[in-house]
């Protein structure tokens, strides 16, 4: 009994503490290992059985594939895991599907990674029973596009059938324009893009303020494409605080967290740390327990070498709250790394290894830790040169 009353009031030290709050080292390991929070439904994803195994069960079930290719280390595949793969529409759907996920660092994925010839994750790929690919898309899409897309598939139509029937319906509908950019963009076509964007722009005034929203981060990372660095980063900071503003609409405020992250996830693409540094920390202010926001602000700090300790204690948090995602449990160790705390973050990159023994990044930071810990076993020369 006195054990359980003690697991709860670390766990309520955890949520009153702000992101820059105070905890001594003691507390830090403690709630590390102790907290676990309960686990939201999600999508049953298969990851113990081959490609052979999975069409085989296709085949007996006599239904369709869908395949998440993913990775631990990528921060729009965490998006659609958090935002979409828990909703309870998006579970229903798939629940006549044959849902395979593939982490594409594992050795029994590669054959398959180089037959679809996945380059980017995540990759979301329909198949039929047989194993024949139909369709597919790449990078984050909101539960509600996700529900639509997959509704086209079960029904025969492929995303480009589906849209072009949607445009010639309602050819200066927002939402459509805003789907058709995004998979202009998806192939590449970044003039395209752009072009749609700015008619997103033009038709705010009578647009969803989420489609606004998501159509001006879009304009922002076609503008990065073809090279205006300086007007993608000035946009994406305008999105951030289209979420963050006071008086902010309830169409948008609903949608704020999903909406900074891919704000947040972007500025990291083009290197806008401070951008993304600020994006995080007001995401992780507002909620306490929001992975996402947590690791974010923990990563973006590291990149920006500022706020190491308040960085450590946010990717504690999120260590107990993702229960132990070895991607988050690898940049705790940087961050100890980085405050020249070796031992601590041999300690925690071994157990991001541990989770994830494919993944070969952290099989070399846990090698460059290592190292660190020979030449300086008690920390005694401070933290390596880069890092303040």
């Amino acid at each position: 009994m006195i054990k359980s009353v003690w697991w709860v009031v670390l766990l309520l030290v955890l949520l009153v503490l702000p992101v820059g709050g105070v905890a001594g080292a003691d507390d830090e390991e403690a709630l590390a290992v102790i907290a676990k929070p309960k686990k939201a439904p999600r999508v049953p994803w298969i990851t113990d059985l081959n490609w052979e195994e999975i069409k085989d069960l296709a085949h007996d079930r006599d239904q369709p594939i869908l395949i998440d290719f993913t990775a631990t280390w990528c921060g729009p595949c965490k998006l659609l895991d958090v935002m979409v793969f828990t909703e309870k529409p998006v579970i229903k759907m798939l629940s006549n599907v044959v849902t395979f996920q593939a982490d594409i660092d594992d050795p029994r994925h590669q054959d398959l990674k180089k037959a679809l010839n996945i380059e980017v994750v995540p990759t979301i790929v329909w198949l039929n029973k047989r194993g024949e690919e139909i369709d597919r898309f790449r990078s984050y899409v909101s539960s509600v596009q996700f529900i639509d897309i997959v509704e086209g598939w079960q029904n025969n139509n492929t995303i480009d059938r589906v849209l072009s029937q949607r445009q010639l319906a309602s050819p200066q509908d927002p939402a459509v324009l805003l789907d058709v950019a995004r998979r202009q963009a998806e192939r590449g076509n970044d003039r395209q893009a752009e072009v749609l964007y700015r008619r997103i722009m033009n038709l705010r005034h009578e647009a969803d303020p989420r489609v606004v929203a998501r159509g001006m981060l879009g304009l922002a990372q076609a503008e990065y494409e073809l090279g205006q660095e300086e007007s993608a980063r000035h946009l994406a900071r305008q999105v951030a605080q289209m979420y963050t503003r006071p008086d902010v609409s309830d169409d948008i405020a609903q949608y704020r967290a999903e909406g900074m992250v891919e704000v947040a996830l972007f500025q990291e693409k083009i290197d806008d740390t401070m951008g993304m540094l600020a994006t995080y920390r007001s995401l992780a202010e507002t909620n306490r327990t929001d992975v996402l926001a947590l690791h974010g602000f923990a990563r973006a700090a590291i990149k920006a070498g500022v706020e190491l300790k308040a960085a450590t204690r946010s990717a504690i948090r999120a260590v107990v709250f993702s229960d132990n995602d070895p991607d988050v449990i690898s940049t705790l160790a940087e961050c100890y790394y980085w405050r020249g705390m070796y031992g601590k973050a041999v300690k925690w990159q071994k157990k991001a290894v541990g989770e994830a023994p494919h993944t070969k990044i952290y099989q070399e930071r846990l090698a460059l830790y290592e190292q660190a810990k020979s030449g300086d076993p008690h920390g005694m020369r401070g933290a390596p040169e880069g890092k303040s």
